[in-house]
């Protein structure tokens, strides 16, 4: 039975207006003479808006002065062109905004001459996941980045924790043997005090690697600010003025008092710099509630947030700087005048904080950097704990294990002063081959965590194994996202961080016997 050409062509209306992508149909002068239901939907247009007009209205305008000669060019040379071949192009809604669209062209010949149907696919959803997609894969190669700048920090970290161990060490026993020699001694205190000060530096780089746990207490930020203000007074040029705009009552947070201190040097020696002629230098502590979509933003939960800002007047930066700054190593000075490392660091160090950082800049307009963090739910603030009188052996016997002989003989030295009886060996070698009686002598042991060949974990594991109970503290620089479960498993008691001074070794060791005396 055959089919009514007057069926046929219902059918074949139903099928283009039912199609999912937009069909629509020009003649030879580029006039619209057909088109369907998506077209009108994806352009904003009606169908009555659309027929009889050139297909020009759906062009952008920065594209239109082209079009015509590239459709004569098609016209003249007509065939199948598929969709994804070509340029990116975009269609104009009639709103004036800008779709992206994949065309298909495909040359129509009739008794009335040749017409051009052309195949456009909204591909808005498409160039959106592709976007969402490109930042996933930056914020991974970011990841992968950071990641492996903490494996070199730390590993630079520990070897610099050993040289501060060796420097410290022998300048506090030179301190004790020096008696009432005044000048000697005050010498002596000064190299602690430089000491002491770098293994405040290995703690910034650690926080900025990840690889140290954060001493995060409650902390009135304020007055964080004032001390690293204060420091900063002497260093930064004559002509930045320092503005303080602290407000009369905010929260606590809770933070580590070192890394806020970094945190503000960082920013402000940046906004110093930005400033190279002069200028106002603001820093603001204030209260900020952040709601749902804000946080989202930032990355960060809804809630209280106690805000650190830090405002210059310099050059500003533009859009490609500003989203690029937290890169490690990225720096816009010149070759030797920045590592690179400040802002990256400031972002390390609020993502540990659980904070987060923005940044407003514009170019000639200057920078605020503000740093959001989180409302310690705590009452009271920490106070400085009071140095405890050094607690003193009587004769005890301690195991010291390094594979730095200068910290063995240190270590050794320190603990015999102490008033302990000391066997010190320079790696597990000696200590594997020690027999059950040997071992049974030690009440405590002291491991380094990172040494050639076994590692301090390795040796605790063995030397639990041997004689299960045996008190262990293991010193180092960092421990790598190392479990409770596997230090308890291993039977290490403390974690003690390098380098240390004589009082927090005779605190450790006191703290392990009293284990023992325990159970």
């Amino acid at each position: 039975m055959s089919t009514a050409p007057k069926d046929v062509e219902l059918r074949l209306r139903a099928a283009v207006e039912s199609a999912p992508s937009g069909l629509l149909m020009i003649d030879s002068n580029g006039t619209i003479v057909l088109l369907n239901r998506e077209v009108e939907r994806m352009f904003g247009y009606s169908r009555e808006e659309l027929l009889g007009q050139s297909v020009d209205l759906l062009v952008p305008e920065s594209a239109r002065p082209r079009h015509p000669i590239d459709r004569a060019t098609f016209m003249r040379d007509p065939r199948v062109r598929a969709m994804g071949q070509g340029r990116e192009l975009f269609g104009r809604r009639k709103d004036g905004s800008e779709v992206p669209v994949e065309i298909g062209l495909t040359p129509v010949v009739t008794e009335d001459g040749l017409y051009v149907l052309s195949a456009i696919v909204d591909i808005s959803a498409r160039k959106q996941a592709e976007l969402e997609r490109h930042r996933l894969e930056e914020q991974l190669r970011q990841s992968q980045k950071m990641e492996a700048l903490g494996t070199l920090a730390g590993g630079v970290a520990h070897d610099f924790n050993n040289l501060l161990g060796a420097i410290s060490g022998y300048a506090e026993l030179a301190r004790d043997e020096a008696g009432d020699a005044t000048a000697t001694r005050s010498h002596l205190l000064e190299v602690l005090k430089v000491a002491q000060r770098g293994k405040s530096l290995v703690d910034r780089i650690l926080a900025f690697s990840r690889r140290q746990e954060l001493r995060r207490e409650p902390l009135d930020l304020r007055g964080a600010v004032r001390d690293a203000v204060h420091l900063l007074r002497a260093t930064l040029p004559a002509t930045v003025e320092i503005r303080e705009e602290l407000a009369a009552a905010v929260p606590r947070v809770r933070a580590d008092t070192t890394s806020v201190h970094q945190v503000v040097m960082n920013l402000m020696t940046n906004g110093a710099q930005a400033m190279p002629t002069g200028g106002h230098l603001e820093i603001a502590v204030g209260a900020t509630y952040l709601r749902d979509s804000c946080a989202r933003e930032k990355g960060v939960a809804e809630g209280h947030y106690v805000t650190l800002a830090v405002r210059d007047e310099g050059t500003g930066m533009s859009d490609a700087v500003r989203a690029r700054v937290f890169e490690p190593f990225f720096t816009t000075k010149a070759p030797g005048s920045g590592s690179g490392l400040g802002l990256a660091m400031v972002h390390g160090i609020m993502r540990a904080h659980e904070g987060a950082v923005a940044i407003k800049s514009a170019e000639g307009a200057g920078t605020t950097v503000r740093c959001y963090f989180p409302v310690s739910e705590a009452e009271e603030i920490a106070g400085s704990p009071m140095t405890p009188e050094m607690a003193r052996g009587n004769g005890e016997r301690i195991l010291f294990v390094d594979d730095e002989p200068q910290l063995v003989r240190i270590g050794q030295r320190r603990l015999e002063m102490l008033g302990y009886l000391v066997t010190a060996a320079d790696g597990p070698e000696r200590v594997l081959a020690m027999d059950a009686v040997q071992l049974a002598g030690f009440d405590v042991v002291l491991v380094d965590y990172t040494m050639p060949g076994m590692s301090g974990l390795a040796l605790a594991t063995e030397l639990t194994r041997r004689r299960p109970g045996l008190p262990i503290a293991m010193l180092t620089g960092f421990i790598d996202d190392m479990p409770a479960e596997v230090l308890k498993a291993a039977g290490v008691r403390r974690v003690v961080k390098k380098p240390l001074a004589a009082a927090e070794l005779a605190a450790v060791v006191r703290e392990l016997l009293a284990m023992r005396a325990g159970g």
